[in-house]
């Protein structure tokens, strides 16, 4: 019978490991201790004692052996530390796609955002030319009935009207859908009208494109995650190479037997143990190969990458560059447009222009109001996503 406290099997630790196992053994046959005849000397008048040779039975048909054992691995600590550097790199890689599902819900934020200002402002710009259609229908009417135009003047009016109150509804669905979207994205109620805040802060100064690049390099999640991947993979190539190296660990052992003659009932000892599977069968070498392939795969993905991530910063620094001089020219156009405006009320006021017409130049100066907002937004969704390439954390402050 064989009874057993062992832990179970488990990867090893570094700390030291307590066991006992225990045996009762059944012997078929006992030691036996055979004194020669004489052996312990002469006896006056009797001769040699014993007179014959005698055999003694020693110890017993049962015998029982417990060991209890501390040991402490010492070169499975290689592995181990193998082992903790992986799920370091394991926890590293789960926090920088963490960082890259943040950085994109604050784009996503944006973006809708931006989009429902520019929509609203939109319906503004809409709702200022179907007005300037109203009033041109108007005035054609009464013209056609002084016999002053042709019939087709009304039914151009009525053509530009009716374009103006599809854009208007086209515009009112688009700002319901962004609602729709910025209410789920920030966990409101679906029908939830925001009261959102205009975007005046001018464009400030922003890094150079290499900047960016640098910081991207340095900050970018998914570039983070990639090298993780890289240096996890070196320690699984490490692990699997410490699979070649010998098991050895100290031990300290204390022994209790009972029924082993010439033995004491407890003993101790102490040493070095050592276990090495000489051959498996090409089992480390393949484990060795396939490390190797992911470290390879590893690296691969961390230059394209690498790439990829130039290549977008080289995209939203263009599109910066282009959305400041939009910027500039939106700006120029509103200015005009505004003044035109002015001139037009100053014109109606004196009786030298018609209603129709001064509506027109007050829709014109709408529809470039909101021009202007689109090029703001522009810039600022573009360097939103410049901050989301380079990491929130190295972006530059506006």
């Amino acid at each position: 019978m064989r009874t057993s406290r062992r832990p179970c099997r488990r990867a090893p630790t570094t700390s030291p490991n307590s066991s006992n196992d225990t045996d009762l053994l059944a012997l078929s046959d006992r030691q036996l201790v055979t004194i020669p005849a004489g052996a312990l000397g002469t006896v006056p008048g009797l001769g040699g004692f014993p007179i014959e040779p005698v055999a003694i039975n020693e110890g017993s048909t049962s015998v029982i052996l417990s060991n209890t054992t501390l040991s402490q691995p010492i070169t499975q600590l290689l592995k181990i530390h193998a082992g903790v550097r992986i799920a370091a790199t394991d926890r590293r890689i789960s926090e920088a796609e963490l960082k890259k599902a943040e950085d994109e819900v604050v784009l996503a934020v944006h973006q809708l955002y931006f989009g429902l200002l520019a929509a609203r402002k939109q319906i503004e710009a809409v709702r200022a030319q179907t007005a300037a259609g109203e009033e041109a229908l108007r005035e054609a009417e009464t013209a056609v009935q002084a016999g002053n135009v042709l019939e087709v003047a009304v039914l151009g009016a009525r053509a530009n009207l009716l374009r103006s109150k599809q854009a208007m509804l086209a515009a009112e669905n688009q700002v319901s859908d962004l609602t729709a979207e910025l209410d789920d994205l920030l966990g409101l109620p679906l029908d939830m009208e925001l009261d959102l805040a205009d975007v005046n802060t001018p464009p400030g100064e922003r890094l150079s494109r290499e900047q960016y690049l640098s910081a991207a390099l340095a900050g970018n999640p998914e570039v983070q995650a990639a090298r993780e991947t890289v240096i996890k993979a070196r320690s699984a190539v490490a692990a699997a190479r410490y699979e070649y190296v010998p098991n050895i660990g100290a031990f300290a052992r204390q022994t209790y037997q009972s029924g082993v003659p010439f033995l004491t009932h407890n003993f101790g000892a102490f040493g070095l143990q050592m276990t090495w599977d000489i051959f498996d069968w090409g089992k480390r070498k393949g484990a060795a190969g396939e490390r190797e392939a992911q470290l390879d795969e590893a690296e691969q993905n961390l230059r394209r990458i690498t790439d990829r991530i130039a290549v977008d910063v080289e995209k939203a620094d263009r599109k910066l560059q282009r959305t400041e001089m939009m910027i500039a020219v939106a700006q120029e156009a509103l200015a005009l447009r505004r003044e035109g405006e002015r001139l037009s009320a100053q014109q109606l006021r004196a009786g030298v222009t018609s209603q129709a017409k001064d509506a027109e130049a007050v829709a014109a100066t709408r529809s470039a109001e909101a021009d202007e907002l689109q090029a703001r937004l522009a810039y600022e969704l573009a360097m939103a996503e410049m901050e989301r390439i380079a990491g929130s954390a190295t972006a530059p402050s506006r």
